[in-house]
């Protein structure tokens, strides 16, 4: 290699190595500002809705920026007939489509792995595809007449207990977990909507 070829690929090395550092370095906190933000967002929504209806409202269109998603219901939970099982009780208290999933009536889910895994276990759940959404969701087949490709359920915990869960029917085939952690940590800020409509449903 001559001198002057060896001088560019030394030049272009210098400038191009930092670029793409300081590049990264910028995206990532784009990106946590941008997750800022809307944590901010979503808590001011939550705290100026005169409901809990439109505080879910509010709350579901701020995040669906985050994850577009079809639908998105909110369910509280409470302890079943055995306590030590943890809950296993859940109430619909929000439904952005109430034709098929309408608001009301307690349902007894206790020792289904949906609740082992969501209320019980504290875990995100991510069914995605016919066998999944097959085997955590007995009503599999109106999920599909919804467009529902993949189900995200996120539980929501307060004081290491789980008051409640969300739900969001997608039509994407999947999600990844970096979307689903990132709309975890927006789910805090509708806690305060689930506190309420647990005080009103029992």
């Amino acid at each position: 290699m001559d001198r002057r070829t060896f001088a560019k690929s030394v030049a272009v090395t210098a400038l191009s190595t930092p670029a793409l550092a300081l590049a990264k370095q910028d995206c990532m906190a784009t990106s946590a500002g941008v997750v800022e933000g809307l944590v901010e967002r979503a808590a001011d929504v939550v705290r100026s809705s005169e409901s809990t209806r439109e505080a879910f409202a509010q709350w579901s269109t701020t995040v669906s920026t985050v994850m577009p998603f079809l639908h998105m219901t909110a369910l509280v939970a409470k302890e079943g007939s055995d306590p030590a099982a943890g809950p296993g009780d859940v109430r619909r208290v929000y439904s952005s489509v109430p034709s098929a999933y309408p608001v009301g009536g307690w349902k007894h889910l206790a020792g289904s792995d949906w609740a082992a895994h969501v209320l019980q276990g504290q875990r995100i759940l991510v069914a995605s595809g016919e066998a999944q959404l097959k085997h955590y969701f007995p009503d599999h087949e109106l999920l599909a007449s919804l467009g529902t490709r993949t189900l995200v359920n996120i539980p929501v915990v307060v004081c290491r207990r789980t008051i409640g869960a969300l739900a969001f029917l997608c039509e994407q085939a999947s999600i990844d977990s970096a979307t689903t952690n990132e709309l975890h940590r927006l789910v805090p800020s509708i806690a305060p909507a689930f506190l309420l409509s647990t005080d009103s449903a029992s």
